[in-house]
Order: structure tokens, then C-alpha cells, then sequence
């Protein structure tokens, strides 16, 4: 976990791109929670696995 935080304040930027990168996958999530769609619930699953990934700062 130490690791983690680590690299999450490793610049003056990173939490800033951290929360930005947060709020649009939570909206995603909203977005898909609140879709009817099968098709578009699949597609904003895709979208937000690399958000995902990006927000557990995997490179």
C-alpha cells in the first residue's frame, strides 16, 4: 500500500490526474448502472477497464 501512494504523490500532478481520472470512471459506472441497453452496458465495461487500470496506477 505504501508503494502505492508512493507513486500516487510522486509529482504535484498525479493526485490531480488520479481524481479527474476517479470522477470519469465513476460517471461511467453511473452511466452503465443507469443504461438499459445490453450492448451499451458491454461497451461502457470496456471503456472502464483501462480507467480502472489507470486509477490502480498499472503501467
Amino acid at each position: 500500500m505504501s508503494n502505492y501512494v508512493d507513486l500516487a504523490f510522486a509529482t504535484p500532478l498525479t493526485p490531480l490526474y488520479l481524481v479527474i481520472l476517479g470522477s470519469i470512471a465513476a460517471a461511467v459506472v453511473a452511466n452503465i448502472l443507469r443504461e438499459r441497453r445490453l450492448v451499451s452496458q458491454i461497451v461502457g465495461g470496456m471503456v472502464l477497464i483501462p480507467l480502472i487500470l489507470r486509477l490502480l496506477l498499472v503501467k
